[in-house]
């Protein structure tokens, strides 16, 4: 049509399916009739659930060590909130999400963190240190 022109961002839709953000679980709190799944990591490293505005797909990675004496914090069947660990409300990954289960020292994989989910982030945020990266061989 004339006077119309389209632009299309090609880099995300390229390269959003190639990473991944995984966090450990490091605690399971209830609030006001909520629960939320505390991550040792969070907008910090990875920012696009908050700056995109939405609630973040996540799967569960169960990991069976429970190094500790007490009993390990669980939810199960559950609508769950996935939270960082900084000191802000804005340090939110998933919101009124559903969990068959989910334990601290689980592991959650975030896909879709291959395009700007850390470029955007604030790295240094109350000097929590950057998360470990791997980069896998195409081939």
């Amino acid at each position: 049509m004339p006077g119309v022109a389209v632009r299309f961002e090609f880099g995300r839709y390229m390269t959003a399916a190639c990473g991944y953000y995984a966090m450990q679980v490091i605690d399971i709190k209830r609030s006001h009739g909520k629960t939320f799944v505390v991550g040792r990591g969070g907008s910090h490293h990875f920012r696009t659930p908050y700056a995109q505005g939405h609630s973040h797909p996540f799967h569960v990675l169960p990991v069976d060590e429970w190094p500790y004496s007490f009993a390990r914090p669980y939810a199960t069947d559950e609508t769950v909130s996935v939270v960082g660990q900084l000191c802000t409300p804005k340090d939110v990954l998933a919101f009124d999400a559903q969990v068959e289960s989910v334990r601290c020292n689980d592991v959650l994989v975030f896909p879709y963190a291959g395009a700007y989910a850390w470029h955007i982030s604030h790295h240094d945020f109350l000097r929590h240190p950057h998360p470990a990266q791997w980069y896998l061989p195409v081939e």
